[in-house]
């Protein structure tokens, strides 16, 4: 009998799952057994496989969990361990909802809340899909931070205009302080720091990208270092002293 692989060769064993006939070149062994080339690939196929099927369940059933939990606005991004997008999923779709106490467009803030609710929803389901295929999500949030400071200067204002908006149609000179007449302040406050801190990074950025171009300069310039007498030079000199 000769081999499968090798005609002109006689075989030794035969492939344990398949009973091809194999020579010394061709008997690889796992765990004491004999196996041909295209077993070995095929169990290695079907362990990716299954590996895969089953890493991509696990995700899905994670994702689920987390835009379950995102129904409470900001407890998905919580279940994500992302605690600033916690906080502006809750402040968005809380603070739109609000704004429709307004007598001011009440039906538009009434459906960008709901859009603002059902995106934290989805954000929160795909966020939690890539982290249980391996993403960071200390990443994910380093990331939507960025995002959210390069719009830092339109939502300062949008939380601005807000609170005012809020403060003029619940306050009345007889109204006790209450937290739900708080929420205004806490958003004018709010926007206010955002657009504080956007001014004050642009200009730092600003002012080292002036001073990283200019030139350096001497101590002492070359015409006054040619005046200096050569015995002065001399003694400035820590190797030249005795």
């Amino acid at each position: 009998m000769y081999c499968s692989y090798h005609t002109s060769t006689l075989a030794r064993v035969q492939c344990t799952n398949c009973a091809r006939a194999l020579c010394p070149g061709c008997d690889h062994r796992i765990k004491g057994y004999p196996y041909c080339q295209d077993c070995i690939v095929l169990g290695i196929q079907s362990i990716s496989q299954h590996y895969n099927y089953g890493g991509k369940s696990k995700s899905k059933a994670k994702a689920r969990l987390a835009a379950l939990c995102a129904v409470l606005p900001g407890l998905g991004a919580v279940y994500n361990r992302q605690n600033v997008k916690a906080v502006v999923h809750f402040v968005g779709t809380v603070g739109l909802f609000q704004l429709t106490n307004l007598h001011v467009l009440p039906g538009f803030f009434a459906l960008a809340g709901m859009a603002f609710y059902i995106h934290s929803i989805i954000d929160a389901y795909r966020t939690a899909q890539r982290i249980a295929e391996g993403e960071s999500p200390e990443a994910d949030e380093a990331k939507f931070k960025r995002q959210l400071a390069k719009r830092a200067p339109a939502l300062g204002l949008l939380f601005i205009v807000a609170g005012l908006l809020l403060v003029i149609q619940i306050i009345k000179p007889w109204a006790f302080i209450t937290p739900a007449r708080l929420i205004p302040a806490a958003l004018i406050i709010f926007g206010g720091y955002l657009l504080t801190n956007y001014f004050k990074r642009s200009r730092e950025e600003e002012y080292n990208s002036d001073h990283s171009q200019q030139p350096s300069y001497p101590l002492i310039s070359d015409s006054f270092a040619e005046n200096v007498p050569s015995n002065v030079r001399r003694m400035s000199r820590p190797g030249d002293r005795r």
